[in-house]
């Protein structure tokens, strides 16, 4: 165990060798000419006040990469001393100390020669003391309405370090809100005084609101598209866009009827702007609106590949402009599984690893009509009404064909950075799980009661997710968080079948931190539970595609898809062990103790789940616009509670490893590396028995029966065949778990980042 441990960290540590060729990623860079001196090191001393990364963005020396000055590594980027410049350097660090509140500041350079062509360079800081700004007032507001609403919560207060690129934005953000609040005219100018022998500043920030302004005439301008006539009436328009004569001009309403405009998608471009001309004494001010027509119709059409999807196909039919009311169609269908799924199952040799898949027999679809309500300005309820059809499975654990369903959704926008969703669903489906699910988790092992719950049932489900987004990216973040909840209940108060009854609760929440050079530390966490009837209850039926699973290249890495928990073993076969041979009063289905081999595994997933993941993240030192290398870190478990007798308890398992991510036009594309050094759970073993067998000396076609090492549920013959008697099948069969190093990696391929 220990050489395989030892194999890992040489393998982790070739990766780490690798990832960290990556440049720096500074605003300017200093390449190398012959003869020029390389700098192996930067380094900033006596800074308190500004950390080390901020202080090197603001200058132009730049050190060579940790993998070229200490790893000595081949193919990384090359950074030399421009003389010229460090001067500059040194005249740059002191201006912006002197700008944040820092008078007395003064920097000193050292450059040391530590090789023939090599240096490493430093800034000595002396920091001094900072100016405190003893008072700020702010003037001319007093004909202002509401004027506590303009000073509340500014940028700066007295007391603090008198920084002067803060004074400046809260100067920025007084003319802000005065043009956000009647007020287009505003002119705001700041003034100060510096007494330097007591170390303190005077701030006086004056404003000229000029007069209470309305908007007037607000007049639209629309650009048919080319050799067509307009296509969105101006009363749409004017309705879109939300401003009327008499209502108060705010600056921020003229962008979000911008940004409305667009969102339609109906526009190439848009201006909304007031009209120049206005004296400065009017009290009115027309705006000009100007429309350039987009098409009104647009038609998408998406192939790509997957190794659990296999082939699939995608297409979108979408008219911006339905009914002549900027509403939007959308006509989707999706197709998967082409390729192994029937009737298109004509390639299977290409999808490896769906066919060891039950549920990847059939072909997955998606056949749906969206419309949505366009955002109109004051309107925070945005409705959306969505009809499908549809087949989905989820890798080794279940399929569930809906023949029709709806969804009406409301989008609040009450909180523009905190949207909320409510959304109610309805469906006429069936889900169709592993028979080995249904018995260890539910207890139901009877064919004819796996078929009760099979079968077409009507499931209604309500559900709220709350969500917020502070990132800098949508695609690849590199600061800023966020985090989303969702909660959803089933039961037959919302007209959802007795059967189908649930509460389930799962949040996340992800941070991002960008540490220099392009490198970015990412973390999430995830969590959630699954309740009964009522919420605190483990009992009850619960849908399997309700239950949480885990393992995959977007949780827990080193599992595969699905298999983080507890899992049950189908046997490959079994043996009758009549009463003489075991010594036991009755018939016995089971196998021996040294069986490890198996036919597949199925994924129990849980009632319980909490997953967790670090991620490095390293621009590659080659192609570093297209390339980028991951080392991760992840960990958790998915359990259930309430059934600790045959199931695993919490196990808070960790897998790392090593992720290479190539952006491509769809998206991140992801080759994932996890090492996992846990063995295979132990778990209950079961027999399934083909439909149509029929022989005394096994159980009837259909069944289940349970055959775990050791297992004592007795067999009797009943109207001609062997039946199991209903019991709690043994968690004891360990299957095989080899000790190898390649054994213990996953692999995997996916599309859009991790998290």
């Amino acid at each position: 165990m220990r050489r395989e441990y030892a194999r890992f960290f040489l393998f982790f540590s070739c990766a780490l060798l690798v990832t960290t060729l990556a440049r720096p990623a500074t605003a300017q860079e200093v390449n190398c000419d012959p003869g020029d001196q390389e700098v192996r090191r930067l380094t900033f001393t006596g800074n308190s006040a500004f950390a080390d990364a901020e202080l090197s963005r603001i200058i132009v020396t730049t050190p060579s990469p940790f993998a070229r000055t200490v790893l000595h590594l081949p193919l990384t980027v090359r950074r030399c001393l421009d003389r010229n410049e460090l001067p500059k350097d040194r005249a740059r660090l002191v201006i912006y100390y002197r700008r944040r509140g820092f008078p007395d500041a003064t920097v000193d350079t050292v450059v040391n020669v530590v090789a023939k062509h090599a240096v490493e360079v430093g800034f000595n800081i002396h920091e001094g003391l900072p100016t405190k700004l003893a008072s700020i007032t702010v003037q001319g507001l007093d004909s202002v309405r509401d004027r506590s609403r303009i000073t509340r919560s500014l940028p700066i207060r007295a007391g603090q370090r008198f920084d002067r690129v803060t004074v400046e934005a809260t100067r920025d953000t007084i003319g802000t809100r005065l043009r956000n609040n009647g007020y287009p005219k505003s002119q705001v100018i700041n003034t100060f005084d510096v007494d330097d022998a007591s170390r303190l500043a005077y701030d006086t920030i004056n404003a000229t609101p000029g007069p209470f302004t309305r908007i007037g005439k607000v007049d639209i301008t629309v650009i048919p598209f080319t050799k067509k006539s307009q296509q969105i009436s101006d009363d749409v328009v004017r309705r879109l866009v939300g401003l009327k004569t008499g209502r108060v001009y705010r600056e921020d309403e003229l962008l979000n009827a911008q940004r409305t405009l667009y969102r339609t998608e109906a526009y190439q471009h848009v201006s909304i702007l007031p009209d120049s001309g206005s004296g400065p004494a009017d009290t009115t001010i027309d705006i000009k609106a100007v429309l350039a027509e987009n098409t009104t119709r647009s038609a998408r059409l998406g192939a790509g590949y997957g190794t659990l999807d296999c082939f699939r196909v995608t297409g979108e039919l979408s008219n911006y402009n339905f009914l002549r009311t900027a509403r939007r169609l959308d006509l989707t269908t999706r197709v998967s599984k082409i390729g192994i799924g029937d009737p298109l199952s004509g390639a299977k040799a290409l999808c490896p690893q769906a066919q060891n898949d039950p549920f990847s027999l059939k072909l997955n679809y998606y056949l749906g009509a969206t419309l949505r309500q366009p955002v109109f300005p004051g309107l925070r309820a945005l409705p959306t009404i969505t009809v499908f059809s549809e087949r989905v499975s989820e890798y080794n654990a279940y399929i569930r064909t809906t023949t029709i369903g709806g969804v009406a959704s409301i989008d609040v926008r009450r909180w523009p950075t905190t949207p909320v969703t409510f959304a109610y669903s309805m469906d006429l489906g069936r889900t169709e799980a592993q028979p080995a699910l249904f018995c260890a988790v539910f207890n139901l092992c009877a064919l004819e009661d796996r078929q009760r719950v099979e079968k077409t049932q009507r499931l209604a489900v309500a559900s709220i997710v709350v969500s917020r987004d502070r990132t800098n990216n949508i695609i690849t973040p590199s600061r800023g968080y966020q985090w989303r909840v969702e909660a959803r209940h089933a039961s037959p108060f919302i007209l959802s079948d007795t059967a189908l009854q649930f509460n389930k609760i799962v949040g996340e929440r992800s941070h991002y931190w960008g540490i220099g050079s392009g490198s970015v530390v990412a973390l999430r966490v995830r969590a959630g539970a699954v309740f009964g009837r009522s919420f605190g209850t483990t009992s009850g039926f619960i849908p399997p595609q309700e239950r949480l699973y885990a393992g995959g290249p977007t949780t827990v890495r080193g599992f595969s898809q699905n298999e983080l928990g507890s899992s049950i073993y189908i046997a490959q076969a079994f043996s009758v062990v009549f009463p003489a041979a075991s010594g036991l009063p009755d018939t016995l289905f089971r196998v021996s103790h040294s069986v490890r081999d198996f036919r597949r595994v199925v994924p129990v997933g849980g009632n319980s789940m909490l997953v967790t993941n670090l991620e490095l993240r390293l621009p590659s030192p080659f192609l570093a616009e297209l390339l980028q290398w991951t080392l991760f870190t992840d960990g958790g478990d998915v359990w259930n509670r309430g059934n600790a007798e045959t199931f695993q308890n919490f196990s808070f398992k960790v897998t790392p490893g090593i992720q290479l991510t190539a952006f491509s036009p769809v998206g991140p594309v992801r080759i994932v590396v996890g090492y996992n050094p846990y063995k295979r759970p132990a778990g209950p073993l079961f027999y399934e028995v083909p439909i149509g067998t029929s022989d005394l000396t096994g159980p009837a076609g259909g069944s289940l029966p349970c055959v775990s090492p050791g297992n004592i549920l007795p067999v009797h013959l009943v109207n001609g065949r062997l039946e199991q008697s209903e019991g709690r099948c043994p968690a004891v069969f360990s299957p095989n778990s080899s000790s190898s190093f390649r054994s213990r990696l996953t692999f995997g391929l996916a599309i859009g980042q991790a998290f």
